[in-house]
């Protein structure tokens, strides 16, 4: 059983899409899928929490030795490769990760990853999901945490940081809060998790026009949400910035720069 489910972001096609392209775009800022300081042994275990498409898991699937078990959980399967597509050694499954995990899940994994949960924790106790990734930790095992922090943010371009002002006022209207992601490493001490490191810096100029491609679907898309979540009243502005989204997306080829920053944490739990 999971929680009603309010993901501000879409479950289709387009949005899949969007979120393996992601995974390329943080393939390519870090330059791993799995951090370089985890060691790597033949019978470790690995989950991913908020999984998605699943293609963080199936990719790193490709790189450890086939004795390897990765696990991937979501609330919602409705991204999920068809089951007969999963790698031998994957299995993904449903789970809240905003609730204690199950027993049978406690304490067995070397590493749990994380990845974007900006627009999903909005405001909410993020505790709630960090004592759950430690809880599936086993002694001395590792959290790698990649992160969108939306609030401090590269935009380049009149019309851009027009609608970036917009959007942000729509974003407060509604109770999108991700000021969350500045404050992560302090919620990671304040779990006695050890911080081993813990990095913010924007995107090399090759990574900033896929990361504002990315960055405006996902817009898009909660754009979309917003309307879900408070319906009519908000249904005139959110419309007039859909249009002024749909204007950016046609000029995103003529030097708008629109990117989030990347903030990237590694962090252990002791033995």
């Amino acid at each position: 059983m999971t929680r009603d489910d309010d993901y501000v972001l879409g479950r289709s096609i387009s949005d899949s899409i969007r979120l393996d392209a992601q995974h390329l775009l943080w393939k390519m800022h870090t330059g791993y899928e799995l951090h370089p300081e985890i060691p790597v042994t033949s019978d470790m275990k690995i989950a991913e929490v908020g999984t998605g498409t699943a293609v963080w898991v199936f990719d790193l699937a490709r790189k450890l030795p086939p004795t390897a078990r990765l696990y991937g959980f979501d609330i919602s399967d409705a991204q999920f490769p068809a089951r007969k597509l999963w790698p031998k050694n994957v299995t993904l499954d449903l789970l809240d990760s905003l609730t204690e995990p199950p027993e049978s899940l406690a304490g067995q994994f070397d590493v749990v990853h994380l990845r974007m949960w900006a627009s999903n924790l909005r405001g909410k106790d993020t505790s709630l999901l960090i004592n759950h990734a430690k809880a599936l930790l086993k002694p001395g095992g590792f959290i790698q945490w990649e992160e969108a922090d939306l609030v401090h943010q590269f935009v380049e371009g009149p019309k851009a940081e027009d609608f970036e002002r917009e959007i942000n006022e729509m974003f407060d209207k509604v109770g999108l809060d991700y000021s969350w992601v500045s404050r992560l490493p302090d919620s990671i001490r304040q779990a006695d998790l050890r911080i081993i490191e813990t990095e913010r810096k924007t995107f090399d100029n090759d990574l900033k026009h896929l990361c504002t491609n990315t960055y405006l679907l996902a817009l898009r898309e909660i754009l979309q949400g917003v309307k879900g979540i408070l319906g009519s009243q908000t249904l005139l502005s959110v419309t007039e910035l859909e249009l002024h989204l749909y204007h950016l997306t046609l000029e995103r080829t003529d030097g708008i720069v629109y990117n989030w920053s990347p903030v990237t944490l590694l962090a252990q739990k002791s033995e």
